[in-house]
């Protein structure tokens, strides 16, 4: 069925369409895996390396698929893991004209949460009668808190326990984190209670809607068959970051008992990292699994900069540096250790910022992205100096930076499209991240529009407003967003909630905008300034630019999460504190006295470095993966001592000790 629709005739076409010239998956020497991963068709985990190119492949793959796909009804599922990764397949697909046929019937490709919502979930909840109103997690424990008597609210603080535990776990709406009060007491009574009116109400958190799917298929296990007959041939991006309730379903879905659909997934194990200590990746359907093509090469840096971060691997891999690509006309640079202390904290910035003003030439500054990342960016307790990026730059945004979760303010929603559209000139997000806000802003308000449109938010405010006197206040307001990029002052914010209150009213149908709304419509603070009275150059938008004064570059601050699959010209990563300073504890690593995720006891025996050690090592691999160019790493100086320091010197290493002026 499917073995001969991609031929080795179309891989130089594939490659070239994806602007790596007809070679682009060609053989390198004895390493053919490339070529062997563009005509596999059978089920196949891939273990990419960091740039090796897996969603490059991926979609050269879909593109020549697209173009000899026989079947009308039958259809091709790929499915990503977060947003990001989906707007980069499409944005690909849509290179060729084959490749925009498959984000049409019949195809799917989107995120795992969105397919489950579209074909499982919400068609089973319409079912049962329930008018689905909102998917947001933030949305509906807003709305759960908000029916909890106050008694039980005071209760639930005195026990530290946040609106995280209104979620639940079973679809009687019991489980969930509810700390000591069990079904016994009143107070998880009242939980299960405001739990079931707002999902009766419409409002789910994004993971609660993988309990609906499943009753679904519990219910009706012919459902299976009918997906597997639509979608024969699965892709799964970023597969190593899979929860276990998403690996679980789409192991039940394509892989288990007979007849199953063909799926290769494509990730990388030592890039396995979660948002919080909590969350756990799968159990049951690990990856990679049995079959395991390896892709070892990187197209992304250099083998001296390959060989710098490689032991950082939980799991020891080959990792062949076959980049730079040519783009900026300069070559890579030794990697640097910025050292500093509590006193000079705040000036590891603007040193990485004189960095790379040394080491780039004007075209490569204006051309290059660079960025300052940390595995911790919420500041909390205000101690174990760094314990987080705001004490590198104290007007840092945690929400601004955090990709998946949902600002909780209007502003806070242009502060996240200009960080992310930050030197491109693309007002695509500006638009896009306006209308979100309105439609938030209105779900508080009470709206009751519906759920499941794959319509762009943009598009779908202006269809929900028509011709009504709402659509001249919605353009107006778009306006004013773009003329000022996104970058309101308070100002010109009070300008615009006019028009922003008459969209909203319209959306939701209320007459009056009541509390968490006029909160979440908050203006814009304005600007802090450094001690002295002067701007240090971090921003509200997360933008740290240099020399304040008259910049030339721009340095993008945020958490290794929300760079994750990113490829940087230099990235600076920071120390921060869990347990204990991260890279501090990686210090073996770094001065190659460890390697991997295992170490060999007095015994002679392969033990683990245990479970925190390895959330390290994977969190800050992929941060060290980042950058073509240049990487660079922020540590207290009390961290070593003078042989430590010359060790790092003879491996390679710069230093640059931030404590002298």
């Amino acid at each position: 069925m499917f073995d001969d629709l991609i031929r080795e005739e179309d891989v130089a076409w594939a490659a070239a369409l994806m602007g790596l010239g007809p070679d682009g998956f060609a053989p390198v020497g004895d390493d053919v895996s490339r070529l062997q991963a563009m005509l596999r068709l059978d089920t196949v985990d891939f273990e990419a390396c960091p740039g090796s190119g897996k969603t490059t492949l991926l979609v050269a793959k879909l593109a020549v698929l697209a173009m000899r796909w026989p079947h009308r009804q039958q259809g091709i599922c790929v499915l990503s893991h977060t947003n990001a990764a989906r707007n980069e397949i499409s944005a690909k697909l849509s290179h060729s004209a084959a490749g925009i046929v498959l984000t049409r019937y019949p195809h799917f490709v989107g995120t795992i949460h969105a397919f489950v919502n579209e074909y499982l979930a919400l068609p089973w909840l319409r079912s049962k009668g329930t008018e689905v109103r909102c998917v947001d997690t933030q949305i509906a424990l807003a709305k759960r808190w908000s029916l909890l008597p106050q008694n039980r609210r005071w209760a639930l603080r005195q026990a530290n326990l946040s609106e995280t535990c209104l979620i639940y776990e079973n679809i009687d709406y019991g489980g969930g984190q509810t700390g000591n009060f069990g079904p016994h007491t009143p107070t998880y009574r009242a939980i299960v209670e405001a739990r079931r009116t707002s999902s009766e109400q419409g409002y789910f958190c994004f993971d609660e809607m993988f309990l609906w799917a499943n009753e679904l298929l519990d219910r009706h296990p012919e459902t299976v068959s009918t997906l597997r007959w639509r979608f024969p041939l699965v892709f799964v991006d970023e597969a190593q970051d899979n929860s276990e309730a998403q690996s679980a379903l789409l192991h039940r879905l394509f892989c288990h008992g007979d007849a199953p659909s063909r799926r290769q997934r494509f990730g990388d194990s030592n890039q396995a990292i979660y948002g919080s200590p909590s969350q756990r990746g799968a159990t049951s359907d690990l990856f990679p699994g049995a079959v395991i093509h390896p892709m070892p090469r990187s197209y992304r840096f250099g083998q001296d900069l390959a060989d710098h971060v490689k032991g950082l691997g939980v799991t020891p891999q080959a990792l062949l540096g076959a980049g730079p690509p040519d783009l900026l006309g300069v070559d890579p640079k030794a990697p640097a250790i910025f050292l500093f202390d509590d006193g000079s904290v705040q000036g590891v910035l603007a040193r990485y910022g004189q960095h790379l003003l040394e080491s780039f030439d004007a075209a490569a500054l204006e051309k290059g992205v660079f960025t300052a990342v940390a595995g911790v960016h919420e500041l909390g307790k205000d101690d174990r100096i760094p314990r987080a990026l705001g004490h590198y730059a104290p007007s840092y945004d945690p929400v601004c930076a955090r990709r998946e979760s949902a600002p909780s303010s209007f502003v806070q929603y242009l502060a996240r499209a200009r960080f992310e559209t930050a030197g491109s000139g693309n007002t695509d997000r500006l638009v896009n991240a306006t209308a979100a806000a309105l439609l938030a802003a209105s779900e508080l308000a009470g709206g009751t529009h519906g759920y499941g449109s794959r319509k762009s938010p943009h598009r779908r405010v202006a269809y929900m407003l028509g011709d009504s006197d709402a659509r001249a206040d919605y353009l107006a307001l778009q306006e004013i967003v773009l003329t000022h990029q996104g970058n309101l002052s308070p100002v010109i914010w009070m300008a615009a909630l006019a028009h922003v209150e008459g969209v909203v009213r319209h959306l939701s149908g209320a007459a009056a905008l009541g509390g968490d709304v006029i909160t979440f419509l908050a203006p814009p603070q304005p600007e802090a300034l450094a001690e002295g009275g002067l701007a240090n150059g971090a921003r509200s938008d997360n933008l740290f630019v240099y020399p304040p004064d008259a910049p030339q570059l721009r340095i993008r601050l945020g958490s290794i999460h929300s760079v994750k699959g990113e490829t940087h010209t230099a990235t600076l990563v920071l120390d921060s504190f869990y347990h204990n300073h991260h890279l501090s504890e990686l210090k073996p690593w770094l001065l190659g006295a460890k390697s991997g995720g295992f170490s060999t006891n007095r015994r002679g025996r392969q033990v683990s470095e245990g479970a925190r050690m390895h959330g390290r090592l994977k969190l800050h691999y992929v941060a060290m993966t980042r950058p073509t160019h240049l990487l660079c790493l922020a540590m207290r100086k009390d961290a070593f001592v003078e042989d430590e320091l010359n060790t790092l010197t003879n491996r390679g290493w710069t230093i640059i000790d931030c404590t002298i002026a």
